[in-house]
């Protein structure tokens, strides 16, 4: 028997979008009021401050991926005890990285913190305060793992969709209480932020407790368990670790070669980027359960389906948006921002395109982790990262643009891609020629035309506000147009259908 719940699927995709547009716009809304009251030396600031306490939350990307692989195994074998033992042991693990986190927040960090950066003048204080908030909040972050991913493991996406828009209201609020207080705006925002990241953590606990039994917690330890979880960790921490620290040591890099405004500049394309991420991580979230379940019970043939399905519409939905952005990229930045940092349009660009190639790599990912054989992939990885740390420090030094360091990433996602294949292929058994044709081939052309159109529709000169977004309205109808007719086949434009039809259905029925 199939592994594999469509409808299981449909409705936490319906849920999941339904989050991401309201995400999505107060996530926008949120970013320009903030940019403006704290304005651009302070929002550099914390970009900065906040990407040097950024360089320990690889520690929990890595917990939260061990955790999520082995509850989503525990699940497929529908093992409970092995399970609970599989929370109580993550907490465990937490509390040490947890110990050794703080230690080395306030020794290296601090003084890095210190030394290092270049703060302006007048704003020492608040740049201490915002690091030592921003560390206590990451750690409170961590403890939220565990609860985090049973939830997505037993697919419950209908509570996180809704603690989500939750979470994302309290921010919101947060921006309306900084135009009230007369205090230091910066200092305000991180603190407010810490309470909302408190109170959310309370409300995943509590739900989890009420409705998992393996979600209590209890005295045990589990040598050999901890040795599987920290080996994944470990593998995945030094994947990870290598992305965050070449992320931010090229935010340092900037800082060092430019100004605070050019690092404001990329943290505008770190929005932009994650508005537009928000709907490729809730369609993957969507499917990842089920892509590491069939693997772990051995349906590999439901298992690559998904593969191929999950790659190719992942692709599709992000270069539905990520077109239609960057060729009207100056009209969303000017009725966004109400400065615009120099720069900025560069940044976003260079980065929607390695993102548009990271949508390929993702579901290979997934493939590998449920394999548990990662070692491999984590060193190679790694290394790209290091290679692409290397090339922006010397290139900003040799006083290339900022933008030179997206660049960079574009060509590091694409290496990434190539390795994520090649180990797909080597430890998973997936065919090449398979994903060749069920993948690949259907992308050029669509991605081709696709610019093409757009390009096109562009160079009609818009008279105002109404006639460019009319032109934007166009654009991404001609895309999905152009996916409909050459990038699907027969059996994924059914499968499209009865997805539309049950979302009518629903709507119908409320």
């Amino acid at each position: 028997m199939s592994m594999i719940n469509n409808k299981r699927i449909i409705r936490n995709t319906i849920l999941l979008y339904i989050r991401m547009i309201l995400l999505m716009i107060i996530t926008l809304y949120t970013s320009r009021v903030i940019l403006s009251v704290l304005g651009v030396t302070d929002y550099g600031i914390y970009s900065l401050v906040g990407g040097v306490i950024s360089l320990f939350s690889f520690v929990s990307n890595s917990i939260v991926t061990s955790i999520q692989r082995y509850f989503n195994v525990a699940l497929g074998e529908n093992d409970e005890e092995k399970y609970l033992r599989i929370y109580v042991m993550g907490i465990n693990m937490i509390i040490i990285f947890s110990l050794l986190l703080l230690f080395i927040g306030e020794t290296i960090g601090l003084w890095f913190i210190n030394n290092r950066i270049n703060i302006p003048e007048g704003r020492e204080y608040a740049v201490i305060w915002v690091y030592q908030i921003s560390l206590f909040t990451l750690i409170i972050q961590l403890f939220r793992s565990p609860n985090n991913a049973t939830i997505i493991a037993y697919e419950k996406m209908d509570f996180y969709a809704y603690l989500s828009i939750i979470e994302v209201l309290f921010k919101l609020a947060i921006v309306y209480l900084l135009q009230i207080f007369n205090a230091d705006k910066l200092i305000l925002y991180v603190t407010f932020y810490l309470l909302v990241t408190i109170i959310i953590n309370i409300i995943y606990k509590l739900y989890c407790v009420r409705h998992f039994n393996a979600c209590r917690y209890k005295l045990l330890w589990d040598k050999l368990l901890l040795k599987k979880l920290l080996s994944f960790s470990g593998w995945s921490l030094l994947s990870n670790g290598t992305r965050t620290v070449t992320m931010q040591g090229e935010n340092i890099f900037l800082n060092q070669n430019y100004s605070v405004s050019v690092n404001a500049a990329r943290g505008i394309a770190a929005q932009v980027y994650n508005a537009v991420n928000i709907f490729l991580t809730n369609f993957q979230t969507a499917f990842r359960p089920q892509l590491i379940k069939t693997y772990a019970v051995g349906e590999m043939e439901q298992h690559y389906n998904l593969l191929y399905r999950s790659s190719k519409f992942s692709f599709y939905l992000l270069l539905t948006l990520a077109i239609p952005i960057i060729y009207n990229l100056d009209l969303i930045l000017d009725l966004w921002l109400v400065e615009v940092p120099a720069f900025t349009k560069e940044f976003c660009i260079f980065v929607l395109f390695a993102y548009l190639v990271d949508a390929l790599a993702m579901p290979l990912w997934i493939s590998i982790s449920a394999n548990g054989n990662i070692r491999n992939i984590q060193i190679s990885i790694s290394v790209v990262f290091i290679i692409q740390l290397v090339a922006s420090y010397f290139a900003l030094k040799a006083k290339y643009p900022p933008y030179i360091v997206s660049v960079f990433i574009l060509l590091s996602h694409s290496i990434h891609l190539i390795f994520y294949l090649y180990y797909c292929i080597k430890q998973c058994e997936l065919k090449l020629i398979d994903y060749v044709k069920k993948v690949i081939m259907p992308l050029i052309p669509v991605t081709i035309l696709s610019l093409l159109i757009t390009y096109t529709i562009s160079l009609n000169t818009c008279n105002n506000i109404y006639m460019s977004f009319a032109c934007m309205f166009m654009e991404v109808l001609s895309i999905i147009l152009v996916i409909w007719i050459v990038g699907i086949d027969k059996q994924e434009k059914q499968y499209l259908k009865n997805l539309m039809y049950s979302i009518f259905i629903k709507l119908k029925v409320k």
